[in-house]
This record gives C-alpha cells, structure tokens and sequence, in this order.
C-alpha cells in the first residue's frame, strides 16, 4: 500500500516550546493511524499542521503527492472532529450535517441524499430533528462525526473524539468508529493518550514523547516489542529491569538473582549489563515454603513456563494485590527488585506470601542500552 500521507522533517515551536521536532511519518490510504503520548508530547500539535490550522516552521506536508504545507484548512480534503463536538447549538442534528455541503453550493437534492445517508450511518435517524442539547454525549459524538464525514474527506482528524464519555460509551463508540471506518473507507488520523482507545481502532500507532516519535508500528508489535523504555512502560504494564548476561550466555541473571532463560545464546559478552521490558503476564509465582521441593509447587501463572534459573525460582513476598475482575496485580517484592504479575481471576495469594518467581522469556524484550 502507497504512502498517502507524508510528515517530512516538520518542526514547530511556541516561543521557546519545541511542540514538534523533527517528525517524520507516512500514513496509508485508508488507515487507521493513531497519535499517541502523554498530554504535551505534541500530538495535537501535528493534528493541528495537517488539518492546516497551523503552519510548521519547517518542514512539509504531502497529501496523494501533493504538497499541502501552505494549502488553507478550506482547500485541503481533510475534516476534523473536536472533543467539544463543535455542533450547532440553534440547528438540529440533520441542519448540522447538511451546513457544510449548503455553503459548497451542493444541489438541494444531493444535500438531502447525503444528509439521509449520514444519518443511517451513525444511526440517529430518529433523533434527525433534535438540537445538540437534546442529545446524549454518545449522540453528539455521532452527529459530530457524520457532520465530518458528509462531504467525503479524505482524511478524517479525530482530536481525543470520547475523551469527554464515560468508560462504558467510550469502550462501544469504539466499537462504531471501527465499523464506521470500515464502512467509509476514508484515512482515519486519531489523536489520544488512551492506549487502549488507539491499540483498538488502529492498524498503526505513532507514540509520542516531547516532540518526537518514539516508534512507529502496530499495536502487537508496541506491546510485544517496544522500541524504548518509554513506549514499553506506556503501552501497557511492564517491568523495567537491569540483568547481566550469564557466562554460558544462555541467560540474563537480575539483580535479585532471578534469571531470565533466553530463547538463543545471547551475541553479547559474559557479564554484560543489559535492560528489558517483561511484561507482568509473563512473570509467574508460586507458592514457596521451605518444604517444598522442585516440582511440587503449585503455579498460579499461565501454565508452568521453563525454570527461571538453577533453583526452582526465586524466593520472594507478595507485597501488594489488586483484583480487577477478570485479572490480578500483584508485586513480589525480590531483593532489590519489585516485580508486578498479572494472574488471571481472583487473588491466589494472600499480602505477606512467600513465593518462588520464574520468567517466561515470550514476554521479554531486550531494550537499547540508555545513552551515554
């Protein structure tokens, strides 16, 4: 699939804020890209330069191999939908869809057509005649985005759509962006700092920190590969730890003398320090007492991964515990080290417990060496 739209080398700053620094990226045709980061990484910022309300300071923007840098909002087949919603309050839902095709000079029968359209499409079809403040914030957000969608865009800028919503009409409006996307066929660009709203809807997701891109990939791929300590701690839990490779290089032993067993004989040295993100599914606990012996331990993991070392775990004590339903947190405190383990179901241990920690390496991925 062909590059549709290109971020080339754009800088932005405000007074002496560098809101944007450097952003490259290609988005496909089609796609349902995601900006993600934390408030202030400059998501919007690069929302805001596409959509053509902002003009970087360098840099250029091509739209289908057009180069739309200096090209006003009005000119540009891209429409945004705002958090506010930015409805019409004196028009009604169908009056609100059917603005932006009257002031393009549409005739009046394909403004009807189309407005009918849209309205089957976000399914308000009965609440075609109500103002903004008849609606629910779930509604506003439809008519909000078949208001977006009427003229046929291009492109669709999403800036954080449901972060106004409650969990549970965030969680089904998701749902219906994905099934509108499929359904219109136009580029999705979603701006948020909700990791699960941008691993739901997107094919890819841009991460973001202070004005630059931390990596680019989809959504497995962040979580199961992280390119930096930054996206491995922002996409999702993790934990962060410092090892050193074993002598038969078949291994990294932690600071609390857990090892981690590696798929292949490391490439690096004996002894080198390395970093990882293992994510808390993948750090498994049993119960330990000092009469057990190897092999008779209990696993509360996800089936009994390979030893994490020469003894059968690592001894450790269950410090904290959250129940959260369909899952468990609980961090073991090991030495030096805190480690959190996600556990399916209710809490298996008790604060207090004694257990035995092994490391499942499918969820280990080795991080870069921080800078010097």
């Amino acid at each position: 699939m062909d590059d549709f739209l290109v971020i080339e080398s754009v800088s932005r700053s405000f007074g002496r804020l560098r809101a944007l620094d450097d952003v490259s990226l290609a988005i496909r045709e089609g796609e349902a890209f995601s900006l993600l980061g934390p408030s202030g990484c400059g998501k919007t910022t690069l929302l805001r330069l596409i959509a053509g309300f902002e003009a970087p300071d360098a840099g250029r923007i091509f739209l289908g191999g057009k180069d739309i840098t200096a090209l006003p909002p009005e000119r540009r087949p891209v429409n945004t939908v705002f958090q506010n919603y930015a409805l019409f309050p004196h028009l009604s839902v169908r009056e609100n869809i059917a603005f932006g095709p009257r002031m393009a000079g549409w005739p009046r029968e394909r403004v009807r057509e189309s407005v009918e359209q849209m309205l089957a499409l976000v399914k308000l079809e009965s609440h075609a005649g109500h103002r903004p403040a008849q609606l629910s914030g779930g509604q506003k957000q439809r008519a909000a985005l078949a208001r977006a969608l009427v003229n046929r865009p291009r492109v669709l800028l999403l800036d954080e759509p449901l972060a106004a919503l409650d969990l549970k009409l965030r969680q089904h409006l998701l749902v219906e962006l994905g099934a509108l996307h499929r359904e219109v066929g136009a580029t999705f660009i979603y701006v948020t700092h909700d990791q699960w709203e941008a691993m739901s809807l997107s094919h890819r997701i841009a991460v973001m920190n202070q004005g630059r891109i931390e990596q680019i990939a989809a959504p497995e791929q962040l979580y199961a590969r992280p390119a930096t300590d930054f996206v491995a701690s922002f996409i999702g839990d993790t934990n962060l730890v410092a090892g050193r490779i074993t002598e038969d290089g078949n291994a990294v032993r932690f600071a609390d003398g857990t090892l981690l067993p590696l798929p292949e004989k490391s490439a690096h040295p004996p002894g080198t320090l390395t970093r990882w993100s293992i994510r808390p599914e993948h750090v498994h606990s049993s119960r330990h007492s000092p009469s057990d012996e190897p092999g008779t331990r209990h696993s509360m993991g996800h089936g009994r991964p390979a030893c994490a070392g020469d003894r059968d775990g690592c001894s450790a004590v269950v410090s904290e515990i959250i129940y959260l339903g369909t899952h468990t947190h609980v961090w073991i405190e090991s030495g030096p080290l805190r480690w959190l383990a996600r556990m399916q179901g209710p809490p298996a241990f008790q604060r207090g417990a004694p257990v035995s920690l092994t490391l499942d390496p499918a969820g280990a991925c080795e991080l870069p060496a921080p800078a010097s």
